[in-house]
Protein backbone atom coordinates (compact mmCIF):
# COMPACT_ATOMS: atom_id res chain seq x y z
CA UNK A 1 0.00 0.00 0.00
CA UNK A 2 1.47 3.32 -0.81
CA UNK A 3 2.53 5.24 2.60
CA UNK A 4 0.12 8.34 2.24
CA UNK A 5 -3.03 5.44 1.88
CA UNK A 6 -1.32 3.92 5.66
CA UNK A 7 -3.07 7.46 7.23
CA UNK A 8 -6.41 7.28 7.97
CA UNK A 9 -6.77 11.11 7.38
CA UNK A 10 -5.27 11.17 4.12
CA UNK A 11 -7.60 7.88 3.26
CA UNK A 12 -10.61 9.57 4.20
CA UNK A 13 -9.89 12.74 2.39
CA UNK A 14 -9.13 10.83 -0.58
CA UNK A 15 -11.74 8.63 -0.67
CA UNK A 16 -14.41 11.29 -0.61
CA UNK A 17 -12.80 13.04 -3.28
CA UNK A 18 -12.40 10.12 -5.18
CA UNK A 19 -16.21 9.56 -5.55
CA UNK A 20 -16.63 13.44 -6.03
CA UNK A 21 -14.22 13.01 -9.14
CA UNK A 22 -15.99 10.23 -10.62
CA UNK A 23 -19.52 12.53 -10.37
CA UNK A 24 -17.63 15.45 -11.76
CA UNK A 25 -16.11 12.94 -15.16
CA UNK A 26 -19.48 11.45 -15.73
CA UNK A 27 -21.17 14.78 -15.93
CA UNK A 28 -18.46 16.27 -18.29
CA UNK A 29 -19.28 13.14 -20.59
CA UNK A 30 -22.77 14.08 -21.04
CA UNK A 31 -22.92 17.67 -20.84
CA UNK A 32 -20.45 17.86 -23.30
CA UNK A 33 -22.11 15.18 -25.34
CA UNK A 34 -25.70 17.15 -24.68
CA UNK A 35 -23.62 20.21 -26.01
CA UNK A 36 -22.92 18.67 -29.41
CA UNK A 37 -26.23 17.27 -29.78
CA UNK A 38 -27.59 20.40 -28.90
CA UNK A 39 -25.53 22.46 -31.82
CA UNK A 40 -23.54 20.14 -34.05
CA UNK A 41 -20.70 23.01 -33.71
CA UNK A 42 -17.00 22.62 -32.25
CA UNK A 43 -17.09 25.69 -31.75
CA UNK A 44 -20.07 25.58 -29.57
CA UNK A 45 -18.24 22.62 -27.61
CA UNK A 46 -15.37 24.54 -27.41
CA UNK A 47 -17.70 27.40 -25.38
CA UNK A 48 -17.57 24.84 -22.47
CA UNK A 49 -14.04 24.93 -21.60
CA UNK A 50 -13.45 28.50 -22.80
CA UNK A 51 -16.04 29.61 -20.06
CA UNK A 52 -14.55 27.34 -17.33
CA UNK A 53 -11.41 28.83 -17.84
CA UNK A 54 -12.14 32.74 -17.28
CA UNK A 55 -12.97 31.96 -13.33
CA UNK A 56 -9.66 30.02 -13.08
CA UNK A 57 -7.64 33.30 -13.82
CA UNK A 58 -8.70 34.17 -10.77
CA UNK A 59 -7.40 30.70 -9.27
CA UNK A 60 -4.12 32.45 -7.83
CA UNK A 61 -6.60 34.96 -5.85
CA UNK A 62 -8.29 31.59 -4.92
CA UNK A 63 -4.54 30.22 -3.15
CA UNK A 64 -4.66 33.41 -1.44
CA UNK A 65 -7.52 32.32 0.18
CA UNK A 66 -6.72 29.15 0.42
CA UNK A 67 -3.60 30.84 2.11
CA UNK A 68 -5.50 32.64 4.96
CA UNK A 69 -8.54 30.84 5.86
CA UNK A 70 -9.66 27.67 7.18
CA UNK A 71 -8.95 24.96 4.16
CA UNK A 72 -11.54 22.36 5.76
CA UNK A 73 -14.82 25.10 6.44
CA UNK A 74 -13.82 26.45 2.52
CA UNK A 75 -13.87 23.14 0.75
CA UNK A 76 -17.49 22.00 2.72
CA UNK A 77 -18.94 25.24 1.49
CA UNK A 78 -17.80 23.88 -2.08
CA UNK A 79 -19.19 20.53 -1.87
CA UNK A 80 -22.08 21.63 -0.63
CA UNK A 81 -23.24 24.63 -2.89
CA UNK A 82 -21.47 22.44 -6.37
CA UNK A 83 -24.58 19.46 -4.67
CA UNK A 84 -27.30 21.92 -4.85
CA UNK A 85 -26.92 23.65 -8.55
CA UNK A 86 -25.43 19.86 -9.97
CA UNK A 87 -29.66 18.71 -8.73
CA UNK A 88 -31.00 22.09 -10.02
CA UNK A 89 -29.28 21.49 -13.75
CA UNK A 90 -30.26 17.26 -13.51
CA UNK A 91 -33.77 18.68 -13.05
CA UNK A 92 -33.33 21.33 -16.27
CA UNK A 93 -32.17 17.92 -18.26
CA UNK A 94 -34.99 15.79 -16.87
CA UNK A 95 -37.94 18.16 -17.75
CA UNK A 96 -36.39 18.29 -21.06
CA UNK A 97 -35.70 22.30 -20.60
CA UNK A 98 -32.16 22.42 -20.63
CA UNK A 99 -30.18 24.61 -23.19
CA UNK A 100 -27.13 25.17 -24.12
CA UNK A 101 -26.89 28.74 -21.85
CA UNK A 102 -27.93 26.19 -18.80
CA UNK A 103 -25.18 24.09 -19.50
CA UNK A 104 -22.50 26.62 -19.92
CA UNK A 105 -23.71 28.52 -16.64
CA UNK A 106 -22.89 25.36 -14.99
CA UNK A 107 -19.84 25.34 -16.77
CA UNK A 108 -19.14 29.02 -15.23
CA UNK A 109 -20.55 28.23 -11.81
CA UNK A 110 -18.54 24.88 -11.27
CA UNK A 111 -15.23 26.48 -12.30
CA UNK A 112 -15.90 29.24 -9.71
CA UNK A 113 -16.04 26.48 -6.74
CA UNK A 114 -12.94 25.12 -8.37
CA UNK A 115 -10.72 28.63 -8.22
CA UNK A 116 -11.07 28.01 -4.56
CA UNK A 117 -11.55 23.88 -3.80
CA UNK A 118 -8.49 23.24 -5.99
CA UNK A 119 -5.78 25.10 -4.48
CA UNK A 120 -7.64 24.43 -1.02
CA UNK A 121 -7.50 20.48 -1.37
CA UNK A 122 -4.14 20.32 -2.85
CA UNK A 123 -2.21 21.82 0.07
CA UNK A 124 -5.09 20.02 2.71
CA UNK A 125 -4.09 16.72 0.89
CA UNK A 126 0.18 17.68 1.43
CA UNK A 127 -0.68 18.65 5.17
CA UNK A 128 -1.85 15.78 6.46
CA UNK A 129 1.29 13.46 5.03
CA UNK A 130 5.02 14.32 5.86
CA UNK A 131 7.00 15.82 3.02
CA UNK A 132 8.81 13.23 2.02
CA UNK A 133 5.48 11.73 0.96
CA UNK A 134 4.19 14.73 -0.96
CA UNK A 135 5.02 13.36 -4.58
CA UNK A 136 3.26 10.22 -3.66
CA UNK A 137 -0.16 11.73 -2.37
CA UNK A 138 0.09 14.46 -5.72
CA UNK A 139 0.22 11.21 -7.73
CA UNK A 140 -2.37 9.22 -5.87
CA UNK A 141 -4.90 12.05 -6.12
CA UNK A 142 -3.71 12.81 -9.96
CA UNK A 143 -4.19 8.85 -10.11
CA UNK A 144 -7.76 8.63 -9.06
CA UNK A 145 -8.83 11.61 -10.82
CA UNK A 146 -7.84 9.79 -13.95
CA UNK A 147 -8.89 6.66 -13.14
CA UNK A 148 -12.22 7.43 -12.87
CA UNK A 149 -12.41 8.88 -16.07
CA UNK A 150 -11.15 5.77 -16.83
CA UNK A 151 -13.71 3.91 -15.76
CA UNK A 152 -16.17 6.41 -16.09
CA UNK A 153 -15.86 7.13 -19.59
CA UNK A 154 -15.59 4.00 -20.72
CA UNK A 155 -18.46 2.26 -18.27
CA UNK A 156 -20.07 5.25 -18.28
CA UNK A 157 -21.34 6.04 -22.08
CA UNK A 158 -22.83 2.44 -22.07
CA UNK A 159 -24.74 3.68 -18.88
CA UNK A 160 -26.32 6.70 -20.05
CA UNK A 161 -26.52 5.52 -23.55
CA UNK A 162 -29.21 3.18 -21.89
CA UNK A 163 -30.74 5.43 -19.12
CA UNK A 164 -30.36 8.78 -20.43
CA UNK A 165 -28.38 11.92 -19.91
CA UNK A 166 -30.21 13.02 -16.61
CA UNK A 167 -28.45 10.34 -14.72
CA UNK A 168 -24.95 12.07 -14.81
CA UNK A 169 -26.04 15.20 -13.42
CA UNK A 170 -28.18 13.18 -10.44
CA UNK A 171 -24.52 11.43 -9.53
CA UNK A 172 -23.05 14.04 -9.62
CA UNK A 173 -24.68 16.03 -7.15
CA UNK A 174 -24.90 13.05 -4.84
CA UNK A 175 -21.01 12.52 -4.96
CA UNK A 176 -20.48 16.20 -3.89
CA UNK A 177 -22.25 15.37 -0.78
CA UNK A 178 -19.92 11.95 -0.76
CA UNK A 179 -17.15 14.24 -0.40
CA UNK A 180 -19.09 16.98 1.87
CA UNK A 181 -19.39 14.11 4.50
CA UNK A 182 -15.34 12.97 4.28
CA UNK A 183 -14.42 16.52 4.95
CA UNK A 184 -17.30 16.64 8.17
CA UNK A 185 -15.46 13.66 9.66
CA UNK A 186 -11.85 15.29 9.09
CA UNK A 187 -10.91 17.28 12.07
CA UNK A 188 -7.56 18.24 11.79
CA UNK A 189 -7.53 20.91 9.04
CA UNK A 190 -6.12 24.16 10.11
CA UNK A 191 -8.24 26.18 12.55
CA UNK A 192 -5.89 28.38 14.00
CA UNK A 193 -6.32 30.04 10.43
CA UNK A 194 -9.70 30.67 10.64
CA UNK A 195 -10.16 33.75 12.45
CA UNK A 196 -8.10 35.73 9.91
CA UNK A 197 -9.16 38.67 7.87
CA UNK A 198 -8.41 39.09 4.44
CA UNK A 199 -9.01 42.53 2.61
CA UNK A 200 -8.77 43.03 -0.54
CA UNK A 201 -5.57 44.50 -1.00
CA UNK A 202 -3.71 42.10 1.07
CA UNK A 203 -5.06 39.52 -1.20
CA UNK A 204 -3.21 41.83 -4.23
CA UNK A 205 -0.65 41.88 -2.25
CA UNK A 206 -0.14 38.97 -0.97
CA UNK A 207 -1.35 37.49 -4.95
CA UNK A 208 1.79 39.69 -6.04
CA UNK A 209 4.01 38.35 -3.92
CA UNK A 210 3.18 34.86 -5.41
CA UNK A 211 4.23 35.56 -8.48
CA UNK A 212 7.48 37.15 -7.53
CA UNK A 213 8.34 34.11 -5.35
CA UNK A 214 7.62 32.59 -9.16
CA UNK A 215 9.49 34.56 -10.97
CA UNK A 216 12.28 33.52 -8.78
CA UNK A 217 12.59 30.29 -9.13
CA UNK A 218 13.33 28.67 -12.26
CA UNK A 219 13.54 25.21 -11.02
CA UNK A 220 9.25 25.40 -10.47
CA UNK A 221 8.95 28.19 -13.73
CA UNK A 222 10.37 26.78 -16.40
CA UNK A 223 8.54 23.53 -16.78
CA UNK A 224 5.75 24.87 -16.24
CA UNK A 225 6.06 27.08 -19.09
CA UNK A 226 6.34 24.13 -21.07
CA UNK A 227 3.33 22.66 -19.79
CA UNK A 228 1.97 25.24 -20.76
CA UNK A 229 2.77 25.07 -24.29
CA UNK A 230 2.05 21.49 -24.17
CA UNK A 231 -1.64 22.18 -23.13
CA UNK A 232 -2.28 24.89 -25.76
CA UNK A 233 -1.20 22.35 -28.92
CA UNK A 234 -3.46 18.99 -27.34
CA UNK A 235 -5.84 19.81 -24.78
CA UNK A 236 -8.31 20.10 -27.90
CA UNK A 237 -7.86 16.12 -27.58
CA UNK A 238 -9.50 16.53 -23.89
CA UNK A 239 -11.65 19.18 -24.51
CA UNK A 240 -13.15 18.62 -28.20
CA UNK A 241 -13.28 15.08 -28.54
CA UNK A 242 -17.02 14.95 -28.56
CA UNK A 243 -17.16 17.53 -31.40
CA UNK A 244 -15.02 15.53 -33.39
CA UNK A 245 -16.82 12.32 -32.79
CA UNK A 246 -20.17 13.87 -33.20
CA UNK A 247 -19.01 14.85 -37.11
CA UNK A 248 -17.27 12.20 -38.01
CA UNK A 249 -21.05 10.54 -37.21
CA UNK A 250 -19.78 8.21 -34.05
CA UNK A 251 -21.56 7.73 -31.04
CA UNK A 252 -21.60 8.36 -27.32
CA UNK A 253 -20.08 4.83 -26.63
CA UNK A 254 -17.21 5.38 -29.55
CA UNK A 255 -16.76 8.91 -27.60
CA UNK A 256 -16.78 7.19 -24.01
CA UNK A 257 -14.28 4.64 -25.59
CA UNK A 258 -11.86 7.44 -27.19
CA UNK A 259 -11.84 9.43 -23.83
CA UNK A 260 -11.09 6.50 -21.64
CA UNK A 261 -8.16 5.99 -24.00
CA UNK A 262 -7.23 9.87 -23.16
CA UNK A 263 -7.80 8.88 -19.31
CA UNK A 264 -5.29 6.19 -19.28
CA UNK A 265 -2.62 7.66 -20.48
CA UNK A 266 -2.86 10.47 -17.94
CA UNK A 267 -3.62 7.26 -15.20
CA UNK A 268 -0.41 5.54 -16.45
CA UNK A 269 1.77 8.64 -16.39
CA UNK A 270 0.47 10.42 -13.14
CA UNK A 271 1.88 6.72 -11.64
CA UNK A 272 4.87 7.21 -13.67
CA UNK A 273 5.21 10.47 -12.32
CA UNK A 274 4.32 9.29 -8.84
CA UNK A 275 7.40 6.83 -8.75
CA UNK A 276 10.21 8.75 -10.68
CA UNK A 277 11.33 12.18 -10.73
CA UNK A 278 11.40 14.17 -13.87
CA UNK A 279 14.96 13.48 -13.83
CA UNK A 280 18.41 15.19 -13.45
CA UNK A 281 17.68 18.26 -15.34
CA UNK A 282 13.63 18.86 -14.90
CA UNK A 283 13.27 21.18 -18.36
CA UNK A 284 14.99 19.06 -21.07
CA UNK A 285 12.76 15.99 -19.40
CA UNK A 286 9.45 18.35 -20.16
CA UNK A 287 10.98 19.33 -24.06
CA UNK A 288 11.60 16.44 -24.90
CA UNK A 289 8.18 15.03 -23.78
CA UNK A 290 6.76 17.85 -25.55
CA UNK A 291 8.21 16.41 -28.40
CA UNK A 292 6.52 12.87 -28.47
CA UNK A 293 3.34 14.56 -27.33
CA UNK A 294 3.22 16.60 -30.39
CA UNK A 295 4.23 13.52 -32.57
CA UNK A 296 1.30 11.65 -30.95
CA UNK A 297 -0.89 14.91 -31.97
CA UNK A 298 0.26 15.05 -35.47
CA UNK A 299 -0.87 10.68 -35.81
CA UNK A 300 -4.05 11.61 -34.14
CA UNK A 301 -4.71 14.20 -37.17
CA UNK A 302 -4.23 11.67 -39.82
CA UNK A 303 -5.09 7.91 -38.67
CA UNK A 304 -9.04 6.59 -38.58
CA UNK A 305 -11.28 7.79 -35.80
CA UNK A 306 -11.40 4.84 -33.68
CA UNK A 307 -9.19 2.10 -33.01
CA UNK A 308 -6.14 3.35 -34.50
CA UNK A 309 -6.51 6.88 -32.87
CA UNK A 310 -6.67 5.10 -29.19
CA UNK A 311 -2.84 4.77 -29.13
CA UNK A 312 -1.91 8.66 -29.57
CA UNK A 313 -4.64 9.33 -27.35
CA UNK A 314 -2.99 7.26 -24.56
CA UNK A 315 0.59 8.74 -25.40
CA UNK A 316 -0.69 12.48 -25.15
CA UNK A 317 -2.45 11.26 -22.19
CA UNK A 318 0.86 9.97 -20.47
CA UNK A 319 2.36 13.19 -20.91
CA UNK A 320 -0.40 15.53 -19.30
CA UNK A 321 -0.28 12.95 -16.15
CA UNK A 322 3.23 12.95 -15.69
CA UNK A 323 4.12 16.85 -16.13
CA UNK A 324 0.88 17.41 -13.78
CA UNK A 325 2.35 15.50 -10.89
CA UNK A 326 5.59 16.39 -11.44
CA UNK A 327 4.53 20.02 -11.32
CA UNK A 328 2.46 19.88 -8.53
CA UNK A 329 4.96 17.80 -6.24
CA UNK A 330 7.77 20.12 -6.66
CA UNK A 331 5.57 23.05 -5.78
CA UNK A 332 5.54 20.92 -2.71
CA UNK A 333 8.91 19.99 -2.24
CA UNK A 334 10.43 23.18 -3.45
CA UNK A 335 8.06 26.08 -3.24
CA UNK A 336 8.10 27.73 0.36
CA UNK A 337 5.30 26.97 3.10
CA UNK A 338 3.92 30.48 3.22
CA UNK A 339 3.65 30.68 -0.57
CA UNK A 340 1.91 26.57 -1.18
CA UNK A 341 -1.55 27.84 -1.84
CA UNK A 342 -0.78 30.25 -4.14
CA UNK A 343 1.34 28.37 -6.21
CA UNK A 344 -0.69 25.94 -6.71
CA UNK A 345 -3.35 27.37 -8.03
CA UNK A 346 -0.98 29.50 -10.60
CA UNK A 347 -0.18 25.71 -11.63
CA UNK A 348 -3.90 25.06 -11.96
CA UNK A 349 -4.78 27.84 -13.80
CA UNK A 350 -1.79 27.18 -15.61
CA UNK A 351 -3.87 24.45 -17.11
CA UNK A 352 -6.71 26.01 -16.84
CA UNK A 353 -5.90 28.72 -19.53
CA UNK A 354 -3.67 26.47 -21.50
CA UNK A 355 -7.22 24.43 -22.34
CA UNK A 356 -9.17 27.43 -22.50
CA UNK A 357 -6.88 29.11 -25.29
CA UNK A 358 -6.41 25.83 -27.19
CA UNK A 359 -10.35 25.21 -27.76
CA UNK A 360 -10.90 28.93 -29.06
CA UNK A 361 -8.36 28.09 -31.81
CA UNK A 362 -8.96 24.59 -32.32
CA UNK A 363 -13.06 25.18 -32.71
CA UNK A 364 -12.86 27.05 -35.73
CA UNK A 365 -10.27 25.03 -37.24
CA UNK A 366 -12.49 21.71 -36.64
CA UNK A 367 -15.36 23.21 -37.93
CA UNK A 368 -13.58 24.14 -41.00
CA UNK A 369 -11.02 21.77 -41.80
CA UNK A 370 -12.00 18.59 -39.78
CA UNK A 371 -8.96 16.74 -37.59
CA UNK A 372 -6.65 17.91 -40.37
CA UNK A 373 -6.36 20.68 -38.52
CA UNK A 374 -4.35 19.85 -35.68
CA UNK A 375 -1.45 18.95 -37.76
CA UNK A 376 -0.60 22.35 -37.58
CA UNK A 377 -0.93 22.85 -33.72
CA UNK A 378 1.28 19.67 -34.35
CA UNK A 379 4.26 21.65 -36.22
CA UNK A 380 4.39 24.03 -33.79
CA UNK A 381 4.19 21.80 -30.56
CA UNK A 382 7.79 20.30 -31.99
CA UNK A 383 9.42 23.80 -32.96
CA UNK A 384 8.73 24.96 -29.39
CA UNK A 385 9.84 21.84 -27.62
CA UNK A 386 13.18 21.76 -29.79
CA UNK A 387 13.76 25.37 -29.48
CA UNK A 388 13.59 24.59 -25.58
CA UNK A 389 15.73 21.93 -25.78
CA UNK A 390 18.54 23.68 -27.40
CA UNK A 391 18.48 26.77 -25.09
CA UNK A 392 18.73 24.27 -22.42
CA UNK A 393 21.72 22.39 -23.69
CA UNK A 394 23.30 25.83 -24.78
CA UNK A 395 23.19 26.93 -21.33
CA UNK A 396 24.16 23.52 -19.75
CA UNK A 397 27.24 23.74 -22.16
CA UNK A 398 27.87 27.53 -20.68
CA UNK A 399 27.78 26.50 -17.65
CA UNK A 400 30.43 23.57 -17.78
CA UNK A 401 32.65 26.35 -19.62
CA UNK A 402 32.29 28.82 -16.91
CA UNK A 403 33.01 26.09 -14.54
CA UNK A 404 36.13 24.79 -16.94
CA UNK A 405 37.48 28.38 -16.75
CA UNK A 406 37.20 28.76 -13.17
CA UNK A 407 38.83 25.54 -12.42
CA UNK A 408 42.58 26.50 -10.85
CA UNK A 409 45.24 24.45 -13.66
CA UNK A 410 46.77 20.84 -12.61
CA UNK A 411 50.19 20.61 -11.01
Amino acid sequence: MPAPLRRPTFRLLWLGWSVSYAGDALQLLAQTWLIALLTGSALAVAGSPALAALPLLLLPVGGVIADAYDRRRLLLVVQLSGAVVAGLVALLVATGRVAVWHIYAWVVFASLLRVVGRPAYKVLLTEVVPPAEARSAMALSSMTETGSMVVVTGLGAFLLSAVGLTAAFVVNALTYVVAAWALWHHRESGERLATVRLSASAALDDLGAGFRYLRGHQAILSPLVLTFAFVLGTSPLFTLLPAMVHQEGKNLVDLGLLAAATSLGTFVGAAYAGVRRAGGHETMRYAQLGMIGALALGTFALVPLGWPSMTPLVVVGFVFGAETVWNASRVAELGDGVFQGRLQAITTMVLGVGAALAALWAGPVLDEFGRRGLIGAAIALVIVSVAAAFAISARQTAAVARTRVGRPPSA
